[in-house]
């Protein structure tokens, strides 16, 4: 799945006494045309669009259609407006959608340069104000990039909550993965001196915990787990308590539960209790960089907008995976240990191993699981070189990997010897004179980080 922008321009006709009325009353009327016909506009792109990928899937759906797209609840927004002078307005405008990889050749086939342009008919209710605009189709310009590792360590714990949401079904599919979960956790070797088995789990229980080295320095993880039994119904506002104490001050925040558009976290069902989306604006969000991790239907459409009104965040301090279709519960169980084994990964040393989001996501974007499209917002301002020591390592000789000062560093061979490589993502985040470049096979080895390596493959 890739992110994409459509980009083009649209016309409003103006009242004959617009001239006459008063900058304010101008500006008031120029919003209310310009909002109305992007309505019209964004309507007519998505039946364009989606026509053209129908066609190209031979009409099949679902999972098994080669192309998709997915639009979020409205995807459109206005960039500039301007006074033409013969009666009309122009207004330039964007829609975002999430679609196959090489959507751009299927919507903009007939194109010889690099900018892809396909062309919408638009008109108002009733067929009025008709007008066919050029539409261009761009593919997102994010590159991969680290999670921010050493904000996550900074303090010495790194830690984990795994919140399940409620469920209607009679078997209750939130209770056997946190189940399974705990029976995980416990067998992989983690501790609990209060909790040996899922039965005495309770909703103060410590959290999960295990040790990684970052630099030399032991880190500690904890993971905290909590679901809808936990509480009987009188008390259920303890689970939202917990939620927002997880919002507030842990490092990572896993929703595994149902979702869908404008919806919240639904924590339980027997009652129905929630943090509603409408209360995202004013939770009490941690300052310091965070991860959530939405693992329910469409969280893409609705929860990143919702969750973005909060005065506490932006992209610099929080990263958000979002899936973009129907999510079956069968596949919690396989981002709960994709995302807890990689963010926890270590090599034979007990160094932790940094990932990248792309290699993160590439464990839950399964064959088995095909129709389910995952993605991370927040990439951008991340680091693209390995975030716990990189610094002055490129080149330096080593014996093995322990001598390149973190995990994910790699010691290569060198025609003069062996020397460090520096996990990176991109050419550009390389030292001069460096590429960044795959390691071992891609597909066997692909948790392995690129390497910057010296373009002359000889350290000076």
């Amino acid at each position: 799945a890739r992110e994409f922008e459509l980009l083009g321009a649209a016309h409003v006709n103006l009242p004959f006494d617009f001239d006459a009325r008063t900058p304010e009353e101008q500006n008031a009327t120029l919003d209310s045309l310009v909002s109305s016909r992007l309505s019209s506009v964004s309507r007519a792109v998505q039946a364009k669009v989606n026509a053209v990928v129908s066609e190209a899937s031979n009409g099949v759906t679902g999972e098994d259609a080669p192309y998709f797209t997915y639009f979020r609840r409205q995807p459109a927004s206005v960039e500039t407006v301007r006074l033409l002078g013969d009666g009309r307005a122009q207004f330039d405008f964007e829609l975002e959608l999430v679609g196959s990889w090489y959507l751009m050749s299927v919507v903009a086939p007939e194109t010889g340069s690099a900018t892809r342009m396909f062309t919408v008919d638009v008109s108002d209710y009733g067929g009025t104000n008709a007008e066919t605009i050029p539409v261009e189709i761009r593919g997102s310009s994010s590159r991969d990039a680290f999670p921010r590792y050493d904000a996550l360590f900074a303090d010495g714990v790194f830690d984990i909550a795994v919140h399940f949401g409620g469920d209607y079904n009679t078997d209750r599919f939130d209770l056997s993965t946190a189940r399974w979960l705990v029976e995980t956790l416990l067998e992989g070797g983690w501790e609990n001196a209060s909790v040996s088995s899922f039965e005495t789990l309770t909703i103060d229980s410590p959290p999960f915990t295990r040790k990684v080295l970052v630099e030399g320095r032991e880190i500690e993880v904890g993971v905290h787990i909590f679901h809808s039994d936990m509480v009987e119904a009188t008390e259920e506002a303890r689970l939202s308590d917990a939620m927002k104490t997880s919002l507030a001050e842990r490092d990572v925040v896993i929703y595994s539960g149902h979702a869908g558009e404008g919806a919240g976290f639904i924590l339980d069902y027997q009652p129905r209790h929630e943090i509603s989306a409408s209360q995202f604006a004013t939770l009490e969000l941690a300052s310091k960089y965070q991860i959530y991790v939405l693992d329910g239907c469409r969280t893409y459409r609705t929860y990143v907008d919702d969750l973005m009104k909060n005065p506490g965040k932006t992209f610099e301090n929080l990263d958000i995976v979002t899936t973009v279709n129907t999510t079956p519960f069968s596949v919690g169980y396989q981002v709960l240990w994709e995302f807890l084994y990689w963010f926890t990964l270590t090599d034979d040393a007990g160094n932790h191993y940094p990932l990248t989001w792309m290699t993160l996501l590439r464990g839950v974007n399964t064959e088995q699981f095909s129709g389910v499209h995952y993605g991370v917002h927040g990439v951008d301002d991340n680091p693209q070189l390995n975030p716990h020591a990189s610094e002055g390592v490129a080149c330096t000789p080593c014996k093995d990997d322990t001598d390149c000062r973190a995990g994910g560093n790699l010691c290569l061979a060198y025609s003069g010897g062996a020397a460090c490589g520096v996990a990176c993502t991109t050419d550009a985040a390389c030292p001069e004179g460096y590429r960044c470049a795959r390691i071992g096979d891609p597909d066997a080895l692909f948790y392995i980080p690129k390497q910057c390596v010296r373009r002359d493959y000889i350290c000076p």
